[in-house]
Protein backbone atom coordinates (compact mmCIF):
# COMPACT_ATOMS: atom_id res chain seq x y z
CA UNK A 1 0.00 0.00 0.00
CA UNK A 2 1.12 3.29 -0.75
CA UNK A 3 0.75 6.51 2.13
CA UNK A 4 1.31 8.99 -0.47
CA UNK A 5 -1.78 11.05 -1.02
CA UNK A 6 -2.52 10.65 -4.51
CA UNK A 7 -3.54 13.98 -5.94
CA UNK A 8 -6.03 14.08 -9.33
CA UNK A 9 -6.32 17.31 -10.91
CA UNK A 10 -8.97 18.29 -13.75
CA UNK A 11 -6.56 21.34 -15.31
CA UNK A 12 -10.16 22.40 -17.00
CA UNK A 13 -12.17 22.40 -13.85
CA UNK A 14 -13.92 26.03 -13.05
CA UNK A 15 -12.80 27.28 -16.63
CA UNK A 16 -9.77 26.64 -17.02
CA UNK A 17 -9.11 28.21 -12.87
CA UNK A 18 -7.82 24.20 -11.75
CA UNK A 19 -4.55 24.69 -13.98
CA UNK A 20 -3.60 28.33 -13.97
CA UNK A 21 -4.13 27.80 -9.65
CA UNK A 22 -2.04 24.72 -9.73
CA UNK A 23 1.05 25.79 -9.00
CA UNK A 24 -0.48 27.86 -5.73
CA UNK A 25 -2.20 24.65 -4.52
CA UNK A 26 0.95 22.50 -4.94
CA UNK A 27 2.93 25.27 -2.91
CA UNK A 28 0.39 25.06 -0.26
CA UNK A 29 0.36 21.24 -0.27
CA UNK A 30 4.16 21.07 0.33
CA UNK A 31 3.90 24.07 2.57
CA UNK A 32 2.22 21.55 4.55
CA UNK A 33 4.10 18.90 4.12
CA UNK A 34 1.66 16.30 2.75
CA UNK A 35 3.56 13.47 0.64
CA UNK A 36 1.84 13.16 -2.86
CA UNK A 37 2.07 11.98 -6.54
CA UNK A 38 -0.26 14.43 -8.84
CA UNK A 39 -2.01 13.10 -12.19
CA UNK A 40 -3.85 14.97 -14.47
CA UNK A 41 -6.77 14.33 -16.29
CA UNK A 42 -7.06 14.50 -20.21
CA UNK A 43 -10.62 14.15 -21.38
CA UNK A 44 -14.01 13.78 -19.62
CA UNK A 45 -14.43 10.35 -17.42
CA UNK A 46 -10.62 9.89 -17.99
CA UNK A 47 -10.74 9.80 -14.00
CA UNK A 48 -12.73 6.81 -13.32
CA UNK A 49 -10.27 4.83 -15.28
CA UNK A 50 -7.13 6.74 -13.87
CA UNK A 51 -8.37 5.96 -10.17
CA UNK A 52 -9.03 2.79 -10.94
CA UNK A 53 -5.23 1.77 -12.15
CA UNK A 54 -4.02 4.08 -9.26
CA UNK A 55 -5.96 1.77 -6.53
CA UNK A 56 -4.59 -1.00 -8.19
CA UNK A 57 -0.99 0.13 -7.82
CA UNK A 58 -1.58 0.43 -4.08
CA UNK A 59 -3.02 4.36 -3.37
CA UNK A 60 -5.41 4.25 -0.40
CA UNK A 61 -5.55 8.07 -0.25
CA UNK A 62 -6.79 10.20 -2.53
CA UNK A 63 -7.02 14.36 -3.53
CA UNK A 64 -9.97 15.50 -6.35
CA UNK A 65 -8.76 19.17 -7.52
CA UNK A 66 -11.44 19.88 -9.49
CA UNK A 67 -15.42 20.32 -9.09
CA UNK A 68 -18.27 18.62 -8.65
CA UNK A 69 -17.88 16.60 -11.84
CA UNK A 70 -14.16 15.79 -11.05
CA UNK A 71 -15.44 14.14 -8.06
CA UNK A 72 -18.44 12.40 -9.68
CA UNK A 73 -16.32 11.12 -11.75
CA UNK A 74 -13.78 9.65 -9.15
CA UNK A 75 -16.39 8.54 -6.64
CA UNK A 76 -17.48 6.44 -10.10
CA UNK A 77 -13.89 4.94 -10.58
CA UNK A 78 -13.51 4.51 -6.79
CA UNK A 79 -16.92 2.25 -6.75
CA UNK A 80 -16.40 0.63 -9.90
CA UNK A 81 -13.01 -0.96 -10.07
CA UNK A 82 -12.88 -4.08 -8.12
CA UNK A 83 -9.33 -4.39 -6.31
CA UNK A 84 -10.55 -3.82 -2.97
CA UNK A 85 -13.76 -2.51 -1.09
CA UNK A 86 -14.33 1.12 -1.94
CA UNK A 87 -14.64 1.63 1.96
CA UNK A 88 -10.79 1.50 2.07
CA UNK A 89 -10.20 4.54 0.65
CA UNK A 90 -10.07 7.95 2.20
CA UNK A 91 -11.57 11.05 -0.15
CA UNK A 92 -10.48 14.75 0.17
CA UNK A 93 -11.21 17.74 -2.10
CA UNK A 94 -9.34 20.91 -2.99
CA UNK A 95 -12.19 22.79 -4.54
CA UNK A 96 -11.50 24.16 -8.12
CA UNK A 97 -15.25 24.01 -9.40
CA UNK A 98 -17.65 26.76 -10.85
CA UNK A 99 -20.29 24.96 -9.31
CA UNK A 100 -18.94 24.00 -5.91
CA UNK A 101 -21.76 21.84 -4.68
CA UNK A 102 -21.09 19.33 -2.82
CA UNK A 103 -18.39 21.15 -0.17
CA UNK A 104 -21.32 23.25 0.94
CA UNK A 105 -22.88 20.60 2.45
CA UNK A 106 -19.44 19.27 4.43
CA UNK A 107 -18.23 22.51 5.53
CA UNK A 108 -15.13 22.39 3.45
CA UNK A 109 -13.89 26.11 2.56
CA UNK A 110 -12.63 27.21 -1.12
CA UNK A 111 -9.17 28.74 -0.08
CA UNK A 112 -7.14 26.07 -0.28
CA UNK A 113 -5.09 26.38 2.45
CA UNK A 114 -7.81 25.62 4.66
CA UNK A 115 -8.91 22.77 2.60
CA UNK A 116 -5.39 21.22 2.96
CA UNK A 117 -5.57 21.74 6.78
CA UNK A 118 -8.80 19.87 7.40
CA UNK A 119 -7.07 16.93 5.04
CA UNK A 120 -4.25 16.52 6.89
CA UNK A 121 -6.64 16.29 10.13
CA UNK A 122 -8.03 13.18 7.74
CA UNK A 123 -11.48 14.50 9.98
CA UNK A 124 -13.43 11.32 8.42
CA UNK A 125 -17.55 11.32 7.77
CA UNK A 126 -19.33 7.67 6.25
CA UNK A 127 -20.95 9.09 3.50
CA UNK A 128 -24.26 7.38 1.39
CA UNK A 129 -24.00 7.23 -2.11
CA UNK A 130 -26.38 7.66 -4.75
CA UNK A 131 -27.04 4.78 -7.38
CA UNK A 132 -28.85 5.63 -10.77
CA UNK A 133 -29.69 3.06 -13.69
CA UNK A 134 -30.67 4.55 -17.36
CA UNK A 135 -30.77 3.82 -20.72
CA UNK A 136 -27.83 5.10 -22.95
CA UNK A 137 -28.03 6.54 -26.26
CA UNK A 138 -28.02 2.98 -27.47
CA UNK A 139 -30.76 2.00 -25.24
CA UNK A 140 -28.37 0.05 -23.04
CA UNK A 141 -29.03 0.16 -19.44
CA UNK A 142 -26.14 1.40 -17.55
CA UNK A 143 -25.28 2.50 -13.98
CA UNK A 144 -23.63 5.96 -12.25
CA UNK A 145 -22.24 6.61 -9.07
CA UNK A 146 -23.07 10.26 -7.45
CA UNK A 147 -21.91 11.53 -4.61
CA UNK A 148 -24.07 14.69 -3.91
CA UNK A 149 -27.46 14.72 -6.38
CA UNK A 150 -29.48 14.01 -9.46
CA UNK A 151 -31.83 16.53 -11.37
CA UNK A 152 -34.49 15.21 -13.52
CA UNK A 153 -36.18 18.03 -15.83
CA UNK A 154 -35.63 21.37 -15.08
CA UNK A 155 -32.31 21.70 -14.02
CA UNK A 156 -30.87 19.00 -15.93
CA UNK A 157 -32.12 21.23 -19.07
CA UNK A 158 -29.62 23.95 -17.55
CA UNK A 159 -26.75 21.68 -17.05
CA UNK A 160 -27.24 20.51 -20.69
CA UNK A 161 -27.38 23.82 -21.83
CA UNK A 162 -24.00 24.98 -20.50
CA UNK A 163 -22.48 21.27 -21.71
CA UNK A 164 -20.94 22.50 -24.62
CA UNK A 165 -18.42 25.14 -22.76
CA UNK A 166 -17.86 22.29 -20.53
CA UNK A 167 -16.57 20.28 -22.56
CA UNK A 168 -14.11 22.93 -24.11
CA UNK A 169 -13.14 23.57 -20.41
CA UNK A 170 -14.55 27.45 -20.80
CA UNK A 171 -17.42 26.74 -18.39
CA UNK A 172 -17.78 29.78 -16.08
CA UNK A 173 -20.93 30.92 -13.67
CA UNK A 174 -22.82 33.18 -15.98
CA UNK A 175 -23.17 30.05 -18.04
CA UNK A 176 -25.51 28.77 -15.40
CA UNK A 177 -27.17 31.71 -15.53
CA UNK A 178 -28.00 31.96 -19.27
CA UNK A 179 -28.98 28.47 -19.08
CA UNK A 180 -31.51 29.01 -16.40
CA UNK A 181 -32.75 31.73 -18.74
CA UNK A 182 -33.09 29.54 -21.85
CA UNK A 183 -34.72 26.60 -19.61
CA UNK A 184 -37.20 28.56 -18.32
CA UNK A 185 -38.86 29.63 -21.96
CA UNK A 186 -38.00 25.78 -23.14
CA UNK A 187 -38.69 23.62 -20.52
CA UNK A 188 -42.54 21.83 -19.95
CA UNK A 189 -43.54 19.48 -17.95
CA UNK A 190 -43.53 15.29 -18.36
CA UNK A 191 -45.86 13.07 -17.59
CA UNK A 192 -44.62 10.33 -15.17
CA UNK A 193 -45.71 7.78 -12.47
CA UNK A 194 -43.02 7.75 -10.06
CA UNK A 195 -42.93 4.78 -7.22
CA UNK A 196 -41.51 6.70 -3.96
CA UNK A 197 -40.34 3.18 -2.41
CA UNK A 198 -44.35 1.77 -1.66
CA UNK A 199 -46.15 4.89 -2.83
CA UNK A 200 -47.23 5.73 -6.20
CA UNK A 201 -47.54 9.18 -7.82
CA UNK A 202 -48.77 9.75 -11.22
CA UNK A 203 -47.96 13.81 -12.47
CA UNK A 204 -46.06 15.46 -14.93
CA UNK A 205 -42.72 16.13 -13.55
CA UNK A 206 -41.14 19.93 -14.28
CA UNK A 207 -38.10 19.67 -11.60
CA UNK A 208 -36.87 16.43 -9.82
CA UNK A 209 -34.11 16.79 -7.37
CA UNK A 210 -32.49 13.56 -5.55
CA UNK A 211 -29.79 13.75 -3.39
CA UNK A 212 -28.03 13.06 -0.37
CA UNK A 213 -26.56 16.21 0.20
CA UNK A 214 -27.88 19.52 0.53
CA UNK A 215 -27.30 21.90 -2.37
CA UNK A 216 -27.64 21.89 -6.34
CA UNK A 217 -27.19 24.25 -9.47
CA UNK A 218 -24.15 26.08 -8.03
CA UNK A 219 -25.54 26.82 -4.73
CA UNK A 220 -29.40 26.55 -3.85
CA UNK A 221 -30.13 24.70 -1.61
CA UNK A 222 -32.55 22.50 -3.01
CA UNK A 223 -32.86 19.79 -0.53
CA UNK A 224 -32.83 21.11 2.72
CA UNK A 225 -33.11 18.15 4.61
CA UNK A 226 -30.88 16.15 3.08
CA UNK A 227 -28.55 14.54 5.76
CA UNK A 228 -25.37 12.78 3.93
CA UNK A 229 -25.32 9.67 6.20
CA UNK A 230 -29.24 9.07 7.06
CA UNK A 231 -29.25 6.16 4.56
CA UNK A 232 -31.78 8.14 2.99
CA UNK A 233 -32.63 9.93 -0.85
CA UNK A 234 -34.34 13.30 0.27
CA UNK A 235 -36.34 14.22 -3.14
CA UNK A 236 -37.83 18.07 -3.98
CA UNK A 237 -40.69 17.47 -6.37
CA UNK A 238 -42.16 20.17 -8.58
CA UNK A 239 -45.05 19.31 -10.68
CA UNK A 240 -47.32 20.84 -12.91
CA UNK A 241 -45.77 24.08 -12.25
CA UNK A 242 -46.31 27.11 -14.21
CA UNK A 243 -43.55 29.53 -16.02
CA UNK A 244 -45.30 32.17 -13.83
CA UNK A 245 -45.00 30.46 -10.48
CA UNK A 246 -41.61 29.27 -10.91
CA UNK A 247 -40.48 32.98 -11.92
CA UNK A 248 -42.75 34.06 -8.52
CA UNK A 249 -40.94 31.31 -6.55
CA UNK A 250 -37.28 32.28 -7.71
CA UNK A 251 -36.69 34.93 -4.59
CA UNK A 252 -37.51 31.71 -2.51
CA UNK A 253 -35.86 29.93 -4.41
CA UNK A 254 -32.26 32.20 -4.56
CA UNK A 255 -32.49 32.81 -0.76
CA UNK A 256 -32.38 29.60 0.47
CA UNK A 257 -36.24 29.04 1.55
CA UNK A 258 -37.00 26.26 -1.20
CA UNK A 259 -39.35 24.46 1.61
CA UNK A 260 -41.45 27.70 1.90
CA UNK A 261 -43.12 27.19 -1.78
CA UNK A 262 -45.90 25.66 -1.61
CA UNK A 263 -45.61 24.09 -5.51
CA UNK A 264 -42.79 21.64 -3.81
CA UNK A 265 -43.46 18.36 -2.21
CA UNK A 266 -40.28 16.97 -0.29
CA UNK A 267 -39.99 13.13 0.70
CA UNK A 268 -37.29 10.78 1.64
CA UNK A 269 -36.67 7.39 0.35
CA UNK A 270 -34.48 5.14 -0.32
CA UNK A 271 -35.40 3.88 -3.60
CA UNK A 272 -37.19 5.41 -6.53
CA UNK A 273 -38.42 4.24 -9.96
CA UNK A 274 -39.88 6.21 -12.51
CA UNK A 275 -42.03 5.55 -15.46
CA UNK A 276 -41.79 8.69 -18.00
CA UNK A 277 -44.27 9.35 -20.88
CA UNK A 278 -41.36 11.05 -23.12
CA UNK A 279 -37.53 11.81 -22.73
CA UNK A 280 -36.95 14.11 -19.96
CA UNK A 281 -33.17 15.45 -19.29
CA UNK A 282 -31.28 14.05 -16.49
CA UNK A 283 -27.81 14.90 -14.80
CA UNK A 284 -25.87 13.54 -11.53
CA UNK A 285 -23.68 15.29 -9.84
CA UNK A 286 -23.92 18.52 -12.58
CA UNK A 287 -22.97 16.14 -15.25
CA UNK A 288 -25.52 15.55 -18.02
CA UNK A 289 -26.48 11.99 -18.59
CA UNK A 290 -29.22 11.83 -21.39
CA UNK A 291 -32.90 11.43 -21.47
CA UNK A 292 -34.05 8.09 -20.07
CA UNK A 293 -33.32 8.01 -16.04
CA UNK A 294 -34.83 4.51 -14.20
CA UNK A 295 -34.41 3.86 -11.07
CA UNK A 296 -32.23 5.34 -8.55
CA UNK A 297 -31.35 4.46 -5.08
CA UNK A 298 -29.30 4.49 -1.97
CA UNK A 299 -26.14 2.63 -0.60
CA UNK A 300 -25.74 3.78 2.66
CA UNK A 301 -22.21 4.84 4.15
CA UNK A 302 -20.42 3.93 1.64
CA UNK A 303 -17.51 5.98 1.38
CA UNK A 304 -15.16 7.72 3.70
CA UNK A 305 -14.78 11.22 3.03
CA UNK A 306 -12.64 14.51 4.60
CA UNK A 307 -15.07 16.72 5.66
CA UNK A 308 -16.23 19.33 8.37
CA UNK A 309 -19.60 18.25 8.66
CA UNK A 310 -21.24 18.48 11.82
Amino acid sequence: MNNKWLVILNPNAGGGLAKREWPHIEHELKRQELEFKKIETNYPLHAISLIGNMIKSGYRRVIAIGGDGTLHEIVNGIMYQEHIDPGEIILGMISVGTGNDWIKTHSISTNYAEAIRLIKKERIIHQDVGRVVFKNDQQIDETRYFINSVGIGFDARVVKYILPNKLKGKSKKSDYTMGLIKSLFAHKNTSSLIHLDNKKIETKIYNLSIGVCQYKGGGFKLLPNAIPNDGLLDVTLACKISKRKLILSLPKLFGGRVEKIKYFDFYQVQDIKLDISSPICFEADGEYLGLYPLHVSIIPNQLRLISDYR
